[in-house]
């Protein structure tokens, strides 16, 4: 592996950047279902309903999703150009499980939930088929991220291992550390020791 193939969290660049994502905006021929379904599974609230766009939010922002509503919307053909999935980070994990539980009880369930080594994810998808990510990083620090991708782990397998959501429950629920369940998964390094095996058997 060379040095150019190494990820790393750089320091902030100088010059124009954005503040932050300020908000998403869907396009929907049915938007009462997916302002129904954001308000169950990012806790948002409405700003305003109305025939031509919908504005909710989380905290203070005026709208942090817009839900354009257009009747004659066709739906996406899968693996279509364009958005694939918007992430969410969450404070903690006892948040995401807990939303986890309250999710399963109205029968909205994740598809995926993935230890990423950088963060542990539950991947949701919505009522139009957008993928919906709750996240929580792995690391308190940048220096410790950095650390751990200096590794080369992430890497050759920056998608991670997928996980199950009940064990993943199990483990937070039973007082656990966060911080031990967060960390990069043991399969990590298995993946990278097996794919040198193959290099040096070339």
């Amino acid at each position: 592996m060379t040095a150019s193939q190494q990820t790393r969290v750089p320091e902030p660049g100088t010059g124009f950047r954005p503040k932050e994502y300020a908000h998403v905006v869907f396009r929907t021929a049915q938007p009462e279902v997916l302002i129904d379904w954001y308000r169950a599974v990012l806790g948002m609230q409405v700003v305003l309903r109305h025939p031509a766009i919908s504005f909710l939010t989380w905290d203070e922002s005026q709208d942090r999703l817009a839900i354009v509503a257009d009747k004659d919307a066709p739906v996406a053909a899968p693996n279509s150009v364009g958005f694939h999935h918007a992430a969410f980070e969450v404070g903690s994990l006892k948040e995401l499980t807990g939303q986890y539980r309250a999710l399963k009880a109205q029968e909205i369930l994740p598809e995926q939930v993935i230890n990423h080594g950088v963060a542990t994810s539950m991947y949701y998808r919505d009522p139009d088929g957008n993928q919906i990510e709750l996240t929580v990083g792995a690391f308190a620090t940048v220096a410790e991220l950095n650390d751990w991708l200096a590794t080369g782990l992430f890497d050759v397998n920056p998608l991670g291992v997928y996980i199950d959501a009940e064990q993943l429950c199990a483990r937070v629920e039973s007082g656990e550390p966060e911080a031990d369940i967060l960390k990069p998964h043991p399969r990590h390094a298995e993946f990278l020791a097996e794919l040198r095996a193959s290099e040096n058997a070339k």
